[in-house]
């Protein structure tokens, strides 16, 4: 084969060069000495995950310049630029949902130097991919791919400097890697401190938390709770639930009166569907509303059949994965799932857009829209809502209210977040208008070494000034003064099994349970409010 060093050649390797000296000179370089040694600021253990990845692949560009185009350096340079992505991905994740300007270290031009990992890296890819453009037949580059033998490349002036470089940038970086961190095994930490080379100072904080962390190694990360609990559809391995009244944590001295009728959901419309999770009363028309978690609802009177029914096209659009529980917004059903999305219904005689109607729902009775949508210029688009949270962050919730001006959510409480919220969102927007952590009012008195975040609260009614709760573990209703977010009283509930939503008419509970036997049933109670 005819090989030479041509123009194309000669052109990647000047590409090769200037790649090299850009990813270490620049962000790494920067980070460093900059950073570093001028503005005292010290990498995170992710910082140096990060900088360690665009040094292998800084190296693996020399030996490209020494070595040639091997298929082993490039395919691991694509390699590497894969890991560099997911880790600034997961460095920059943590803060992205954060409000404006939040993150940490300083910010090189308008953004925080670890969110710049994804943006070098994803650079790494193209710019890997526009330089094998330059290979060409019977070029000294294309024998370097096909042949085993491996030739060493005399160097130009200009890769002289750049590898000269650097090795200044990343023996820069391993003696501050020292200073910082220590020695092995001691690792990097993940609130570093300020740079300074008195040692005396610098070594009281060395830590080995990497190697625990690594221990225990979750591909799913730390900080990620238990899903909720919904009898026969999700059970998380780690929850469970007692039953008994008396082992919760306020002496119930109250239980609220059963009553005689219960009802079977023999709805044909609903019957192909496994889990009815959500029960809502509608005032204005005297009906009642079921919810599957595949979205399928019907309106009925009677349990036996349906005035109205409607399924949506759940798969297309925000993630609603479990529906737990719903209320009536004026004449809005609001269909609720667990990760604070919803989505709704109302009934209408007017005339309802074809192209709206048929991307809401995959089958409808008619007279029925869908209670969120917007319009776009000719045509309408169906949308669902969403609250975002902030101290309920970190928990989903299983029980939807509202009192006409505000919609209130309760979260269920996990081991990472134990803490019972309650949040709220007005009516108008949707959007966050406060939240407050459940407490125990000053007339209720709590065990010995008991407190109420034991208390899974799975359906939530307001009753004219207070609001009435059902808590799945101990079978208790909690009364709470929602204005003030403090409980004030608690009865207890027999003959309820696995509770999922309950809703009030009259003077009556219409609790829906799920059986044993896996069967959805709406068992009835006087209403103690």
């Amino acid at each position: 084969m005819n090989t030479y060093l041509n123009k194309n050649d000669q052109y990647f390797y000047l590409f090769m060069t200037t790649a090299i000296l850009l990813i270490l000179a620049i962000p790494v370089g920067f980070a460093n000495m900059y950073l570093g040694y001028f503005h005292n600021e010290s990498p995170c253990t992710l910082c140096w995950f990060e900088r360690i990845g665009m040094i292998v692949i800084g190296i693996l560009g020399m030996f490209i310049l020494r070595y040639g185009p091997q298929i082993k350096y490039i395919v691991c340079v694509f390699l590497f630029a894969g890991y560099g992505i997911y880790m600034g991905v997961r460095h920059t994740a943590s803060w992205w949902q954060r409000d404006i300007g939040i993150g940490l270290g300083d910010k090189l031009v308008g953004a925080h130097t670890y969110t710049w990992a994804v943006v070098v890296y994803w650079c790494v890819v193209v710019v890997m991919g526009l330089a094998l453009l330059f290979i060409r037949k019977n070029s000294s580059m294309m024998q370097d791919l096909s042949s085993e033998e491996i030739k060493i490349k005399k160097l130009n002036k200009y890769s002289k400097f750049v590898i000269v470089i650097s090795f200044v940038v990343v023996c820069s970086n391993a003696f501050q890697a020292l200073i910082i961190n220590g020695l092995p095994p001691y690792t990097g930490k993940s609130n570093p401190d300020r740079l300074t080379f008195d040692m005396s100072i610098m070594s009281k904080t060395w830590t080995t938390e990497v190697w625990s962390r690594l221990a225990h190694f979750d591909l799913f990360g730390k900080n990620v709770p238990e899903e909720v609990f919904i009898k026969d559809l999700v059970e998380p391995k780690d929850l469970t639930f007692d039953k008994n009244i008396s082992n919760g944590a306020f002496e119930i001295t109250k239980n609220i009166q059963a009553l005689n009728e219960n009802f079977e959901i023999k709805i044909p419309e609903l019957q192909k569907y496994k889990h009815i999770n959500a029960i809502v009363y509608d005032k204005i028309n005297d009906e009642f509303v079921l919810i599957s978690n595949e979205m399928a609802l019907a309106y009925t009177k009677d349990f036996n059949t349906a005035t109205n029914f409607a399924l949506f096209d759940k798969t297309n659009g925000y993630d609603m994965r479990y529906i737990v529980d719903g209320t009536f917004v004026g004449d809005k059903v609001i269909i609720g799932a667990y990760n604070k999305t919803f989505s709704g219904t109302q009934k209408t005689d007017k005339q309802i857009d074809p192209m709206l109607e048929w991307q809401t729902f995959k089958e409808t009775s008619g007279n029925i829209s869908p209670a969120f949508f917007t319009k776009k210029n000719d045509w309408y688009e169906p949308s669902r809502k969403y609250i975002l949270t902030i101290r309920a962050k970190q928990n989903y919730v299983h029980a939807y209210a509202n009192d006409g001006e505000y919609l209130y959510l309760i979260s269920t409480p996990n081991k990472f977040s134990k803490k019972l919220i309650l949040s709220y969102a007005s009516t108008k927007d949707y959007l966050l208008s406060g939240e407050k952590v459940l407490s125990v009012g000053d007339d209720l008195k709590l065990k010995e070494n008991k407190n109420i975040n034991d208390y899974y609260i799975v359906g939530a009614e307001i009753v004219k000034d207070k609001m009435l709760a059902l808590s799945l573990r101990y079978n208790t209703f909690l009364v709470i003064d929602y204005k003030n977010a403090k409980i004030i009283d608690a009865y207890g509930v027999e003959g309820l099994e696995n509770p999922k939503s309950f809703t009030i008419k009259n003077d009556t509970l219409y609790i829906l349970d799920r059986t044993s036997d896996k069967k959805d049933i709406i068992k009835t109670y006087k209403n103690p409010l």
